[in-house]
């Protein structure tokens, strides 16, 4: 009878774990089953009836109760299923062309060269949007251009028409979209979308841009999506590393995460509370009123800060779960209740559930709830191993950080096999070297986008310090994922297999407890020996059923780990940046670099030029098709302190000279921006006209005779155009061309406007020939255009010593068979002057001083 009744106790205290497990077998069963939605409303009704009446009956309530939430959550998946659904939008699935009306449901995606929208549909149209018919679900659409924050392109909120083919799902999308859309026509018609979250969204971006000015690539985009969770196009080739690793959890919404952020709010909150220090004397019932609204203030400010969080972070369904279980950590004391972790989780997953029954089969909600309860679970056994180092202070630290990783490892394993058929080897050293610092950075990376939002240069010095954290964690984590045998990989994971691995494991666990239930007990540490840990202080407080103590625990810094974290924090940096000081070499001459700025994987194209003088001014003419290859560029070459350029110059609007150009203006501190204008902008045009007035960036439209200082010893002239000439070629006829002319060398910039028998007509009738005389000429080719008659006169008169060639960009055609040479004439190449092509020679780098120039090409 007793064993009876503490069953019953047992039952009752995880009754909310039963309901939300029932809820997602009776999804899973349904969406084997298919069974009808009126067959499984009328058995929950039935279900519900015999809980109610059957309500004395222990027994028969339970059971009723099991069944009755197992019949809604499979009649939930039965009303979201698409199969049978005539007006589902994967039913439109064909070769033909239609028009769709939808809302843009979340942020877009950021991919290399292009955007990823999340669309959800409203009605699509047969007929060019004559007439419209009912239609639902969600469809992927990509769309061309990437930059992080484009007010000319569909955002969060904005309702859309658009005009494609329908095709099935992307290869690694999200079960609830049904459909996708490559490259559509589109029309941005309104906005529709929650203007709170649309507001936090936009400040997303802002913040990402704001990091984007303080620190250089690719540090900058770590940390964007370990502060932000947001992955730039800059952060890709950095993902598999981290997944290799076992650390994508850094890169990822976590729970983790929204705990540190909470532990820094409410630390920051102690003002509100006048008793730092133990009370000697009984409190007054005013003074306990007034503790208890401060609590509450607290504890609001603590919810109200997890859920921006979450939303900033991308509200996925990590960050969702993460969110949920901390507002419940948040509320439990406020209401005199044990935090029960199993019991919050129950909560979040059943909410999550019921809202969306195809979260079930989201990656990251599985990665994260099943690697939280593993956490949870697992961590008090792995850490009897460590036992005797519980009095050493380091050890202690590393070995829960072992155990914690191992657990979640185990727990998750068929999980990262399924998904990314590859297992990782050495995740425990890689966490145990790169998780401590986690707390450092979110709370420098707070700093850093409050600073820099308000004061740019304040910004820039909190990158400075975090600069050689981030560095530090990309190099451990590229580190070790080029270790051989760092992960194994797999091939196709069968569901099967990773059934029978849960059930064994489960059968484990029960044993365990059976057998050795003090197991089970999270060993209590030695508080004045040791630092606390994030998990263990949590558990240990809830085990004491401590209110007080597990709030302050769960939202707090390890205390004793933190001033060491700083020292070392601040010792790093003082050697980062004594060494970067120290080995940053003087400027001994001008250097002008034609940087490779091509996509990786594709051949060089573009074209991009940073002059840096002796004086240490710095200018960059045009940007090349593609802003990652250019920010790598930019940032291999100046020092990781230096954010800012002091001339910007725009040669023509085209996309192969905008883009990269459209990104530094973006991130640097730009001094100038200068272009010839345009009569009928472009899109990328009007973009770069936005992003100089939104950042305030001293700007000009110049003309021939315009003049360009740049430093003491160096100037830049402007020789063509004298007036914007109206026509189709526009492009090449307005841009810029420009002379490059110090003490000892010349350097005439001929760029696109090489390619324009009326520009070059115009530079011969309006320039004194003097004016063209020039050391080198550096030119702009395309490989399927030829080169007007009038550039060998140019040359002729220019008489230099070397021709620089650089790619425009290149067709999709040309792309795939790699056709990067220029077809010159034969009185360019049998001139009296050297020819180097930048798509076979790679970056070059011409050195000017007094003593003469030279070229080196990397």
């Amino acid at each position: 009878m007793i064993k009876r009744t503490k069953v019953q106790s047992d039952l009752r205290s995880f009754i909310l774990v039963v309901i939300a497990v029932a809820s997602m077998a009776g999804i899973l069963l349904d969406s084997i089953l298919q069974v009808s939605q009126i067959i499984l409303l009328i058995g929950a009704v039935i279900a519900l009836a015999c809980t109610i009446l059957c309500w004395q009956d222990s027994k028969m309530r339970y059971t009723s109760l099991i069944s009755l939430w197992l019949l809604l959550g499979a009649w939930r998946y039965a009303i979201s299923s698409p199969i049978g659904d005539p007006t589902s939008i994967s039913a439109f699935i064909s070769a033909r062309k239609l028009d769709i009306q939808g809302t843009v449901a979340d942020d877009p995606k950021l991919l290399k060269s292009s955007r990823r929208l999340l669309v959800i549909v409203n009605a699509i149209s047969f007929n060019n949007g004559t007439t419209w018919q009912d239609a639902h679900g969600q469809i992927e659409v990509e769309l061309l251009g990437a930059p992080l924050d484009n007010p000319y392109g569909p955002n969060y909120g904005d309702t859309i028409e658009m005009q494609g083919q329908l095709q099935p799902p992307f290869p690694d999308h999200s079960p609830e979209v049904l459909a996708s859309m490559s490259f559509p026509s589109y029309n941005v018609t309104g906005s529709a979308g929650n203007p709170i979250i649309s507001s936090i969204l936009k400040l997303r971006l802002f913040l990402a841009s704001v990091i984007e000015q303080s620190l250089p690539q690719p540090e900058a985009a770590l940390l964007i999506a370990i502060l932000l969770s947001l992955q730039t196009p800059v952060m890709q080739p950095l993902i598999q590393a981290f997944t290799s690793t076992g650390t994508a959890h850094l890169i990822a919404p976590s729970g983790f995460k929204i705990t540190i952020l909470a532990g820094i709010v409410y630390s920051s909150t102690n003002l509100f509370s006048k008793r730092r220090h133990k009370q000697l004397t009984p409190l007054l019932p005013a003074q306990k009123r007034e503790g208890h609204w401060r609590q509450w203030i607290v504890t609001s400010l603590v919810i109200l800060c997890i859920l921006v969080y979450s939303i900033l972070s991308g509200a996925g369904p990590a960050a969702q779960r993460a969110c949920i279980m901390g507002i419940i950590l948040a509320l439990a004391p406020r209401f005199g209740r044990i935090y029960n972790i199993y019991t919050a989780m129950a909560m979040a997953v059943l909410i999550m559930c019921l809202s969306d029954p195809f979260v079930m089969w989201n990656t990251g909600f599985q990665l994260s709830t099943i690697g939280t309860l593993g956490i949870v679970v697992l961590t008090p056994l792995l850490l009897r191993a460590f036992r005797s180092f519980e009095n050493v202070l380091f050890i202690a630290f590393i070995s829960e950080t072992i155990a914690v990783t191992l657990a979640a490892e185990i727990a998750t394993l068929p999980i990262f096999a399924s998904t990314f058929q590859q297992v990782s080897l050495i995740a425990a050293p890689a966490n145990v070297l790169t998780v401590p610092l986690l707390n450092a950075l979110i709370a420098l990376g707070l700093a850093l986008c409050i600073t820099g939002a308000i004061l740019p240069p304040i910004g820039i010095f909190f990158g400075v310090i975090t600069w050689p954290l981030l560095w530090y964690i990309k190099s451990v984590v590229t580190l070790f994922a080029s270790i051989p045998l760092a992960f194994l990989t797999l091939g196709q994971f069968d569901t099967r297999l990773a059934w029978s691995y849960y059930g064994v494991l489960i059968l484990i666990l029960i044993l365990i407890k059976q057998w050795w239930p003090e197991k089970f007990q999270a060993h209590r540490p030695n508080v004045a020996s040791k630092p606390q840990s994030l998990y263990t202080n949590l558990k240990q407080a809830i085990l004491e059923n401590n209110h007080e103590e597990g709030e302050r625990a769960a939202l707090s810094f390890p205390q004793r780990s933190l001033p060491v974290l700083r020292y070392a924090a601040a010792m790093i940096v003082i050697l980062a940046l004594g060494s970067a000081i120290a080995a940053a070499p003087a400027n001994e001459g001008l250097s002008i670099t034609l940087l490779n700025v091509g996509p990786i994987g594709k051949p060089a194209q573009g074209e991009a030029i940073l002059i840096r003088t002796v004086d240490g001014k710095t200018a960059l003419i045009d940007g090349g098709p593609d802003a990652t290859s250019l920010g790598e560029e930019l940032d291999s070459r100046l020092p990781f302190w230096q954010r800012s350029i002091d001339t910007v110059i725009l040669t023509s609007p085209r996309q192969d000279h905008l883009v990269g150009a459209q990104d530094v203006i973006s991130r640097f501190q730009v001094s100038q921006a200068l272009d010839a204008g345009m009569l009928h902008p472009n899109t990328g045009y009007a973009l770069w006209k936005h992003t100089i007035n939104t950042r305030n960036i001293p700007y000009s439209q110049v003309r021939e005779g315009s003049f360009i200082q740049a430093g003491s010893q160096a100037s830049i002239q402007v020789l063509w155009p004298h007036t914007l000439h109206k026509g189709t070629g526009e492009e090449y006829d307005n841009a810029l061309i420009l002379r490059l002319v110090t003490p000892s060398f010349n350097m005439l910039l001929l760029g696109t406007a090489a390619l324009s028998s009326y520009a070059l007509s115009g530079l011969l009738s309006t320039i004194d020939p003097t004016y063209l005389k020039a050391n080198i000429v550096q030119i702009v080719g395309e490989v399927s255009k030829s080169f007007p008659l009038e550039l060998t006169h140019v040359l002729a008169l220019a008489s230099p010593s070397l021709l620089v060639v650089t790619p425009s960009a290149l067709s999709s055609k040309q792309n795939k068979s790699s056709s990067t040479s220029i077809l010159l004439p034969s009185q360019m190449i049998t001139g009296p002057w050297q020819v180097i092509q930048t798509a076979q020679a790679g970056s070059i780098t011409i050195n000017s001083s007094a003593i003469g120039w030279n070229v080196t090409s990397e």
